[in-house]
């Protein structure tokens, strides 16, 4: 009896504390000195907004699913006292679902291309903005570098699980459209697979740079 009190206790403290972080995060680049409207703060609020609406627009779409803080905490609350999560449908389900598309249709495949197009011209967007902030060391501090990484590696993380549902969805269709149907489906998903490299690509570069940047003669 005490230990399930103590548990559901422990429980609620966490979803507190989980709430309040949600509310006023900290940001690991709160120490960086640049001044309002610097190069550096420009480019980095632009890597910031493009990987933002990146994010949202997958999420929109039915590609990732975020669960809120709260959501997690009450997930882990429940694993404490012994119940089991309710079962949530998977990727392929939340994707065609929340886009309204039967994959036995004709136009499924037409309809899914765009979507895929879609997700490789965001990225596409993360990485030229990754790339004017490798090239903006004026202005830029490690904090920011540190908080461009986490961001990029974020938007390749939900870009790759996009490129999951995509890869799912084209299996699940090679039994219900002939070769050409999908053919278009194909390249785009090829696209995407470069675009998510391109990202990664873009995240060792910073990762290399705030290497370099704890060195004060660099920075």
């Amino acid at each position: 009896m005490m230990i399930a009190f103590g548990r559901a206790v422990l429980a609620i403290c966490f979803c507190s504390l989980a709430s309040a972080c949600a509310s006023a995060p900290i940001s690991i680049a709160g120490s960086s000195f640049s001044a309002p409207g610097a190069p550096g703060s420009d480019v980095h609020r632009r890597l910031d907004e493009a990987v933002d609406h990146f994010n949202d627009d997958l999420e929109m779409r039915g590609l990732i699913r975020e669960a809120s803080s709260m959501q997690q905490a009450m997930r882990w609350m429940n694993q404490l006292s012994g119940q089991s999560d309710v079962d949530e449908p998977d990727a392929l389900t939340v994707y065609l679902d929340t886009q309204a598309i039967t994959l036995s249709d004709a136009g499924a495949p037409d309809r899914v291309r765009a979507d895929v197009i879609h997700v490789w011209q965001g990225a596409v967007g993360i990485d030229a903005a990754s790339r004017t902030l490798l090239e903006a060391t004026i202005g830029l501090s490690r904090g920011d570098v540190t908080d461009a990484l986490g961001s990029v590696e974020q938007a390749m993380a939900n870009a790759q699980t996009a490129q999951s549902v995509f890869e799912t969805v084209i299996l699940e269709m090679t039994s219900l459209h002939d070769a050409d149907a999908l053919a278009g489906l194909r390249v785009e998903r090829d696209l995407l697979a470069l675009r998510v490299n391109d990202l990664r690509d873009r995240a060792d570069e910073l990762a290399e740079l705030r290497r370099q940047m704890r060195n004060p003669s660099i920075s």
